[in-house]
């Protein structure tokens, strides 16, 4: 019984984003009904937006989820009310995609970040409006990710919190409904190198990435880049860029950079648009008077804003962001300290069991590379490197055919050059494959060899055929590992999917926010108690280091 009510709130919430986003799509001047994929990822962005918001006034609490998400699914039927649900192509297909998912979301153990700061975040929301200077209360609440927000929209009741662990879920749902509809063959118009590049991004995200348990918020946001690749590409090859072309970009952009701060560098795909735009400052107004660039920057603000309300940063662990005048604001040295700590775990400098005796001259001259190789590369790095190889051969072997066509790189060339410039900046900053690495690595091997795959002589029906059975081994792929996963959680955690599908309950962090509760009661004028006090402020609540 508990089963089937965890997959019946699942699949309602599906409907509900998917109301949103045809909802937003209709308001930008889309087509709200073509590519339900979009209109998935379109609603993520709406639902958070519409929780960032009232989170500003409000706790996010379950009546007002109750209302948000009934809302969204009376948002569905309406916008499909001529369209039976089992006639249409791509609602028959979401179905599917969502019967595959089960095995997806189907977890004892949850991110092993959950219980850290993930969990205690969402149920701070839950329970209490924006308030000033959490981040003194936790490192990861200095650090905060909008599938936060989007997530605490599942606290509802009767199910409480066993679905708010699946933010991450939605994301591989709907990029996966893109790029099957990518993978749809029409004799007429296809386009072969987005073919082969769109059969790749989908064995990565559904054989690499097929642990609910390994993705917190890095690889949505990586997922969302690798959609934001194939779109550039698909852009390129229009003679004329125009707005309505680029506001899937926009969203897929914002919404990765809301995720998780370091993907704010891909904006610089925004000047690419820009320089082969034709008329250029025509382009520039048509896009700042735009619905979806209004929308988008007043996301972008409420990301910052509660960033710098939590932190005293705009961007942490960043300190040229950094105000350390505010009385909540985290002190410099310490903003100094925790970056330093993240170039040190993202470079082998730290581990749990090793830690280098002098840390500024390990991260000077690159002198890290070697213990970086020894520790992370070796095997980590190596591993996946495997992986993608035993891919692009498995690949290769069904899809290769040896007619000859003209081998052109030139036209991919800029996009390619921004996904190296984005690799030297992993490489040299955050050389770990969680804070950006996955996609770009992958990308630099998939995009030359789709590139080359797709200059051979294709037989259309054949190619359908093909990708096809590429679907399905995928699927299959997918589908057995996480069997096997679900297996091993059984026996590791007494897991029994039918009495409790979701995450053990021993990952769920109340303590933090009993801390929030004991802070409110420590005014700073007149505690006494070492640890957290607080201010009230415009009936806020400012928290402050008391010493």
């Amino acid at each position: 019984m508990k089963l089937l009510i965890f997959i019946l709130f699942y699949i309602l919430l599906t409907f509900s984003i998917v109301g949103y986003g045809m909802l937003l799509r209709k308001f930008v001047g889309q087509n709200s009904t073509n590519c339900i994929g979009y209109s998935g990822i379109y609603g993520i962005f709406f639902i958070t937006f519409i929780s960032y918001f009232i989170n500003y006034f409000i706790p996010i609490f379950g009546l007002i989820n109750i209302f948000i998400h009934f809302f969204g699914f009376i948002l569905f039927f309406y916008f499909y009310k001529k369209k039976f649900l089992f006639t249409n192509n791509e609602l028959a297909l979401l179905f599917v995609v969502i019967l595959f998912s089960f095995l997806f979301i189907l977890s004892a153990k949850p991110h092993d970040d959950f219980s850290y700061y993930h969990f205690p975040y969402i149920n701070m929301l839950n329970n209490d409006s924006l308030q000033i200077g959490i981040g003194n209360f936790n490192h990861g609440f200095r650090t905060h990710s909008s599938i936060f927000y989007f997530s605490s929209t599942f606290y509802l009741p009767l199910i409480n919190y066993e679905l708010i662990h699946l933010g991450s879920a939605f994301f591989l749902i709907f990029s996966n409904l893109i790029l099957l509809k990518k993978l749809t063959i029409d004799k007429n118009n296809y386009n072969k190198f987005i073919l082969i590049l769109s059969v790749l991004s989908f064995a990565l995200l559904n054989i690499f990435f097929y642990r609910i348990g390994e993705h917190g918020v890095d690889r949505s946001a990586q997922i969302l880049i690798i959609l934001l690749i194939i779109e550039m590409f698909i852009i390129f090859n229009f003679k004329k860029i125009k707005l309505k072309n680029i506001t899937d970009l926009i969203i897929l952009i914002i919404l990765s950079a809301s995720l998780k701060p370091i993907y704010f560098i891909y904006f610089l795909f925004f000047f690419l648009f820009i320089y082969y735009s034709r008329k250029k400052l025509a382009f520039i107004l048509e896009v700042i008077k735009s619905k979806i660039f209004v929308l988008s920057n007043i996301f972008i603000l409420f990301v910052i804003s509660v960033n710098f309300l939590n932190s005293g940063c705009l961007i942490y662990p960043l300190a040229f962001t950094c105000f350390d005048n505010f009385i909540w604001s985290i002190p410099i040295d310490q903003v100094n300290q925790m970056n330093q700590h993240y170039n040190l775990w993202s470079k082998a400098g730290t581990t749990p069991n090793f830690q280098v005796t002098n840390p500024e001259e390990y991260l000077k001259d690159f002198k890290w590379v070697s213990n970086w190789l020894d520790l992370y590369f070796f095997n980590k790095v190596s591993d996946y490197l495997l992986g993608l190889l035993i891919l692009l051969l498995f690949v290769f072997l069904i899809l290769f055919k040896s007619n000859n066509n003209k081998f052109v790189f030139i036209k991919y060339l800029p996009v390619y050059l921004v996904i190296v410039i984005c690799f030297l900046e992993w490489f040299l900053n955050h050389p770990a494959l969680r804070y950006g690495g996955y996609h770009l690595i992958a990308l630099l091997f998939f995009i030359p060899f789709s590139i080359y795959l797709s200059h051979k002589t294709f037989n259309h029906n054949k190619m359908s055929k093909k990708i096809f059975l590429v679907i399905i081994l995928i699927f299959s792929i997918f589908v057995v590992r996480n069997i096997q996963r679900i297996s091993k959680e059984h026996q590791a955690y007494d897991y029994n999917l039918f009495i409790h599908p979701s995450f053990d309950k021993k990952f769920e962090n109340y303590s933090i926010y009993s801390g929030i509760i004991d802070a409110k009661g420590c005014n700073i004028n007149n505690c006494n108690k070492e640890g957290i006090a607080s201010k009230k402020f415009m009936n806020k609540f400012i928290f402050i280091i008391n010493q």
